[in-house]
């Protein structure tokens, strides 16, 4: 959504929130932990989350931190996960509406209002 301008942006928030798809934002209240510490902490959140969803796939957008990603994901659900996941680029479809989603609820007022009723909040 960086790249989209500010005309398109809530045009495509408008559409997106007409879709079935919802997400879950997990926000990390603690100043105290590092970019990473939040992260692994978000990640076994949303592991265990996914394992009560039932899920059978996951796919994380992919960074410079897959190798610790996949470990934080191996330590929360064990090294026979539930489900197949995967790293891959944004590109991938399945990554553009919780991308949408995200910078919708990050941009907050009226592009949020937009698109709350799809989203969930886990504050950790």
């Amino acid at each position: 959504m960086k790249s989209v301008d500010r005309k398109t942006a809530p045009r495509i928030v408008t559409e997106v929130a007409k879709l079935n798809a919802d997400s879950r934002i997990y926000v990390v209240k603690s100043r105290k932990l590092s970019e990473r510490e939040a992260r692994n902490l978000t990640l076994t959140a949303a592991a265990h989350d996914l394992v009560e969803l039932s899920a059978s796939r996951v796919v994380i957008e992919s960074c410079d931190q897959d190798r610790e990603d996949n470990r934080v994901i191996r330590q929360a659900v064990g090294s026979k996960a539930p489900f197949e996941y995967l790293h891959d680029r944004p590109n991938n479809p399945l990554l553009w509406l919780p991308d949408v989603h995200a910078w919708a609820w990050g941009r907050g007022g009226s592009i949020r209002r937009k698109i709350e009723h799809r989203i969930e909040v886990i504050t950790l």
